[in-house]
């Protein structure tokens, strides 16, 4: 090049330009690392970011949905002190590949046919802050579906239109998912419970008697909480992951990914049992019977389902103890509490049901928009004591899903909601059909989704609509799973590569 140079050859423009902009980068990164160290690697990282997202935009999905799942964002600000904007800013990385799609390879914005009952819902709940009692609640309610829900949903479903895209974020949850799994699994087996490895791995205030007993009294087992520090919360988002991993399992074709696939399954299958949560398991078993009656679980299967969750109760033996409380919880439903011989487990299941007819009562004055966004809490004391069966102090949560959706959201909200979920399930159920003989891994990706829905209906048996982020994420990438079902096998993606070619022999049964 020098000898080009000296013969009277110059660099093109472009290439004198990129010099002299790298070498005034250099001098001015040199100088700010001189001065501030720190500032200056976050800025490298930076950099390396925005340069790893513009070369390969699937990137900006995968990091969003890994710190979403894993609660990291939050983390950030809420143990670790960052600033809130950094926290809220993280989904705002997947306009990156929006910008990409849209602007670049001018492929147009995605719309799913569940999208109208999204915004039904949403307008449903700016109405009820219209006429809410406390329209200052309201709005934060209506905020924080507008970000964690509608925005978000948006976002991640045009970020992933292509079966690969749809497998590496699929990939990405299950690696979040073994992630939580395996320092639960840690903090149990080492009895580190003080360890939180940096906010990753809580423990919940809830604790339970073993029935083993000591000098110092009766063992109790920590319930561990996981990222949120909310043990059934936690058991919630690891349970929709499980039919992920199972179905990764059965549709992958390289020993090595399912192997990984088994493997992350059962660190989440940990994860989750460690949370010691009832409801899970409850749910579990639901989520079990249903792929048992749709084909997916054959009858010698079952039985090793159930040897399975024997060998998990085996290894956890306090999760025996634990569910065993539900014979008697519901048994002495009606009794008293104080007298009762799991007095905790009696009464848990009293007030519940006493939440749930409190919300029942709510939509019953309130029945076309509810008593507003975010209200039942305030309205709890008036109804419950209208019930009468096991009233608390304080405010209290509907703790059940639907319940909790129609006392806020009235008719008009469960209708929208309910629209959501049948727009979202039903073309992944036609999909899931259409290539069961066709595709087998397809299928089972989406038969994966379709599950993961049904695994967050039935925990919402027990728990009200909160931590709204994972039933949106899930549901975005859901609706994904159902538009990328109905494209053709031969669809060819930007850039050559074939979006879904492979005809891939399923291990497991798939419908």
């Amino acid at each position: 090049m020098l000898a080009r140079l000296s013969k009277g050859h110059r660099l093109p423009g472009r290439t004198t330009g990129a010099l002299a902009a790298g070498v005034v980068g250099a001098l001015l990164y040199g100088a700010v690392a001189g001065h501030a160290p720190g500032a200056a690697l976050l800025l490298l990282l930076l950099i390396g970011s925005l340069w790893a997202v513009l070369a390969w935009p699937d990137a900006a999905t995968l990091a969003v949905l890994f710190l979403i799942y894993t609660n990291a964002a939050v983390i950030a600000v809420q143990v670790h002190g960052l600033p809130f904007i950094v926290g809220a800013s993280v989904p705002l990385a997947l306009v990156v590949p929006l910008l990409r799609y849209v602007i670049v390879e001018r492929r147009g914005v995605v719309v799913h046919p569940a999208l109208g009952a999204i915004f039904a819902f949403f307008l449903v709940n700016v109405f009820g802050a219209l006429f809410s009692s406390n329209p200052a609640v309201s709005t934060a309610k209506v905020t924080t579906l507008a970000l964690e829900g509608v925005v978000l949903y948006v976002l991640l479903l045009n970020a992933v239109r292509s079966e690969r895209s749809l497998r590496y974020a699929t990939w990405t949850l299950l690696v979040a998912g073994a992630f939580l799994g395996g320092l639960s699994a840690y903090q149990q087996v080492t009895g580190d419970f003080d360890n939180t490895f940096w906010g990753f791995a809580q423990v919940s205030d809830a604790a339970f008697g073993t029935g083993v007993e000591r000098l110092g009294g009766e063992v109790e087992q920590p319930r561990l909480g996981g990222p949120l520090g909310q043990q059934n919360r936690y058991a919630q988002i690891m349970l929709m992951l499980f039919p992920l991993g199972l179905f990764r399992f059965w549709g992958e074709r390289s020993p090595a990914l399912r192997l990984a696939a088994l493997g992350s399954t059962l660190l989440i299958t940990l994860g989750m049992a460690l949370t010691f949560s009832r409801g899970a398991a409850v749910g579990l078993a639901l989520l079990v019977a249903m792929m048992s009656l749709m084909g997916y679980i054959k009858p010698r299967q079952l039985l090793v389902v159930l040897m399975s969750g024997a060998l998990v109760l085996v290894a956890v033996p306090q999760y025996t103890v634990r569910l065993s409380s539900l014979g008697v919880a519901f048994t002495g439903l009606f009794a008293d509490p104080d007298t009762a011989g799991i007095a905790g487990a009696d009464g848990a299941v009293q007030s519940r049901l006493t939440e749930g007819l409190a919300a029942a009562l709510m939509f019953a004055d309130a029945p076309i928009l509810g008593v507003g966004p975010g209200m039942y809490k305030y309205f709890y004391q008036t109804y419950a004591q209208r019930v009468g069966i096991r009233v608390l102090a304080g405010t209290r949560e509907p703790h059940t899903l639907y319940l909790g959706v129609a006392a806020e959201n009235g008719l008009l909200g469960v209708l929208a909601l309910g629209g959501v979920i049948l727009l979202t399930l039903l073309p992944l159920e036609r999909a899931r059909r259409r290539w069961a003989s066709r595709n087998p891994d397809r299928s089972a990706l989406m038969a994966g989704y379709f599950f993961a829905v049904v695994a967050y209906l039935a925990t919402g048996l027990f728990l009200h609509f909160a931590y709204i982020r994972y039933f949106w994420l899930m549901m975005a990438l859901a609706g994904a799973a159902g538009l990328v079902g109905h494209q053709e096998e031969d669809a060819v993606e930007p850039g050559g590569e074939v979006s879904a070619r492979r005809h891939v022999r399923a291990r497991g049964p798939v419908g």
